[in-house]
């Protein structure tokens, strides 16, 4: 085997999106990547636009065998302050400071080869960002640029961890992702909410109101459209249209002098209804796991149902 890893370039488009359909098919919503949606993935994320100058300006490489594609990854810079555990007292301090992470990686499934390669691959970035004085690297930050849901390291490939875990990277923190349908007819039944709860309606925004003042906001976009940031916003769809069907829910969020009333599960009731005249049957959302915050799971669990456990994974140096 003449294992060796090497830039990418649009020569290997081809093999590159057959490796990343493979894993696109295997996490929700499971669509069906095509060439272009890959390409344009490579350098401006679908879900996440404030990650796209690090995937414009960062390095794609491919470990290959001859003209065999067995892995692949990106690492781009992030800036700081953004992600999940990029809070005070969750993470070392380099988090909130602009850093390098390592984007993705994929490699063929059962494949001893395919693993060793991604081995090989993560150890040239790490070995890059310890040469370069960096305080540490990410790993599934923002997760694939072309995956609309911005997936970050899925519990559904497990042929990951051991090339990521044998060059030092751990596992801070679970994210976890749920789904559920949007006719009213699957809804559940919400507990009565305080006198006087309205609601105004913007676009994918549900603002939650309590008299005269805001408790309360969810922000909801489609799944199946990205926005392109080049020379101005441009917006395109996906190849896979079923993802027409799908809404992604970005935010919910309930001041916390009011929580307990029953705030949370109506405004995500609403914001379902808002989403289903819109057309969306599912959603999806993430949050970062926090077995203490028992409420928002009720709550989500309620709604729908855990669909996957990601990570975002970190080595210090």
């Amino acid at each position: 085997m003449a294992l060796e890893v090497i830039p990418y370039d649009p020569s290997w488009l081809g093999r590159l999106a057959d490796l990343a359909r493979a894993h696109a098919r295997l996490v929700p919503p499971r669509i069906i990547l095509a060439d272009e949606d890959v390409e344009r993935g490579l350098e401006q994320h679908a879900a996440w636009p404030f990650y796209s100058p690090g995937l414009a300006e960062g390095h794609i490489l491919l470990a290959v065998d001859g003209d065999a594609l067995l892995a692949a990854g990106q690492a781009g810079r992030v800036d700081y302050g953004w992600g999940y555990g990029a809070a005070p007292g969750d993470g070392p301090e380099w988090l909130r400071e602009s850093h390098v992470s390592l984007y993705w990686l994929f490699a063929w499934p059962g494949w001893p080869a395919a693993g060793a390669g991604a081995a090989l691959l993560a150890a040239r970035v790490v070995g890059w960002a310890r040469s370069q004085g960096l305080p540490g690297l990410e790993a599934f930050r923002g997760g694939p640029g072309f995956l609309p849901f911005g997936t970050q390291l899925s519990r559904y490939w497990p042929h990951l961890w051991a090339p990521l875990r044998a060059v030092g990277f751990r596992q801070p923190r679970d994210l976890l992702a749920f789904s559920g349908e949007t006719a009213p007819d699957t809804l559940p039944l919400v507990d009565a909410s305080p006198d006087g709860l309205s609601f105004h309606v913007r676009r994918g925004r549900v603002e939650a109101w309590w008299g005269r003042d805001p408790v309360g906001v969810s922000v909801a976009v489609p799944l199946g459209a990205r926005w392109r940031w080049r020379g101005g916003a441009e917006r395109v769809t996906f190849a896979d249209r079923r993802l027409r069907e799908w809404a992604v829910i970005r935010r919910l969020v309930v001041d916390e002098s009011v929580r307990g009333l029953g705030i949370g599960a109506a405004l995500l009731a609403e914001q379902l209804r808002q989403l289903h005249l819109l057309g969306h049957a599912h959603y999806l959302l993430h949050i970062p796991y926090d077995p203490q915050d028992v409420p928002a799971l009720r709550l989500y669990s309620k709604f729908g149902s855990l669909v996957d456990a990601q990570q975002v994974l970190r080595v210090s140096f």
